[in-house]
């Protein structure tokens, strides 16, 4: 019966894609991205399967999360109005609410950092789909691929925008990118982080072409959604944004020296963080990595981690970690850690990628000075969000799953930057 359900749900979700004029696009036929979601659906049907099969479902995160919204969920038959507390989170201390919170695993995180616990928020996510759901999992996985299908979506339709190549390509690079697909699909924060990033790029292109109130609501409300789902992607992904409209007019020489500019500025602010913001950057970065080291040295199975120089709150050891950090998150995982089907595939995928990069080489097509500003902007985004993951991740799965945002970035890019005419007519010359 539950599969039935969750059946159901996934048709008739397809059937409003198909109909629905907002999901129609001019070149593509409603049946692509029909298609689209039924990938994403078994993307998060095999991330449950892999949580489900090959880790212990007690400790594995999609069923904490999952739990943890049925235990909130409960509250929704005991007093409708604390549900409602529990997952706005508005009167959210009561005390006849705390024994809903003790049943919430991952509720809690043992070391917050004074940072926002990201975990409440999936949680509640899950409390929500309840709803619909009545706690039947298959359902929730649907719903989420639904609202990660949507981010792809929007990322897609603010791709067409900027980048003037083959619709198909920017398809690919919103929707196709394996560990993308894979780790987005599922009852994750990435679903979530997906559906915010998406938004968000969609409403900044807007707001680059023409500024508008409904705009810059949206544009804010998506990155609230990006930090409560990931809080760490936003301070990489807003000193792109500021970026972008710095350079608004400027030529190509100019974006280029304000690119290095901002990177230079950036990692002042971070650097003399304590003293500007009253908040120390390189503490929490060094707490955060070392608290993960120890805990992956606990592990008695952590097949996937590697050997990361500890972090120490002091400038020095940022600046040495950097390259480090860099290496781990663009190149990991190395041919010497493929040791199961999952990293065979990663690793498939950083070759991809590499071949992207040689044949942006070989084939380069050099961009207009608008899509110059975007190709830099993403870059950016790209840069920073990998140093945050490389030097506090040591754990090669991990990092295929928290560099998943920048992924669609990192290949539209490259698509852009690949002339495709000219391998056409090279392979049609060898025909």
């Amino acid at each position: 019966m539950n599969y039935l359900a969750a059946i159901l749900t996934a048709f008739s979700i397809g059937i409003g894609i198909y109909f629905l004029k907002f999901f129609h696009h001019e070149g593509i036929k409603k049946q692509i991205f029909v298609l689209l979601f039924a990938i994403k659906i078994i993307g998060g049907v095999a991330v449950y399967s892999v949580y489900t099969f090959h880790y212990d479902q007690k400790t594995s995160d999609i069923h904490k999360f999952h739990n943890g919204g049925l235990a909130l969920y409960d509250a929704a038959n005991d007093n409708f109005a604390d549900y409602l507390r529990l997952v706005t989170g508005i009167q959210g201390n009561q005390p006849q609410l705390q024994k809903y919170y003790n049943n919430a695993n991952h509720w809690t995180k043992e070391y917050s950092y004074g940072l926002f616990n990201d975990n409440r928020t999936i949680i509640r996510v899950n409390a929500l789909f309840c709803l619909i759901s009545q706690g039947n999992i298959l359902i929730n996985i649907v719903l989420m691929a639904f609202l990660s299908f949507i981010g792809c979506f929007v990322l897609f339709k603010a791709f067409t925008k900027i980048f003037k190549i083959s619709k198909y390509l920017l398809i690919s690079a919103a929707f196709l990118v394996p560990s993308c697909w894979f780790w987005t699909s599922g009852l994750m924060k990435e679903g979530l982080m997906m559906l915010a990033i998406g938004f968000a790029f969609w409403f900044l292109v807007k707001l680059y072409h023409k500024f508008s109130i409904f705009s810059l609501l949206g544009f804010i409300t998506s990155c609230a959604l990006m930090f409560i789902s990931k809080v760490y992607v936003l301070p990489a992904f807003l000193p792109a944004v500021v970026f972008l409209f710095i350079v608004k007019k400027m030529k190509i020489k100019h974006q280029i020296i304000t690119f290095f500019s901002i990177i230079a500025l950036s990692f002042v602010l971070v650097v003399f963080s304590n003293n500007l913001l009253g908040y120390d950057t390189i503490s929490t970065l060094s707490g955060k990595q070392n608290d993960f080291i120890n805990y992956t040295e606990l592990q008695e199975e952590a097949s996937s981690t590697f050997e990361l120089t500890r972090l120490s709150p002091d400038v020095a050891s940022f600046i040495r970690i950097i390259p480090e950090g860099l290496a781990n998150s663009f190149f990991r995982p190395f041919p010497s850690e493929v040791n199961s089907t999952f990293m065979l595939f990663s690793f498939l995928e950083i070759v991809l990628f590499c071949l992207l990069v040689i044949m942006a080489i070989f084939y380069f097509k050099k961009p207009d000075t608008h899509t110059t500003r975007f190709i830099l902007f993403s870059a950016m985004f790209i840069l920073f969000l990998y140093t945050v993951i490389g030097i506090s991740t040591p754990n090669t799965g991990a990092i295929v799953r928290y560099r998943t945002p920048a992924l669609p970035f990192c290949a539209a890019i490259l698509f852009v930057l690949i002339d495709w005419e000219r391998i056409r007519n090279r392979i049609l010359k060898f025909r």
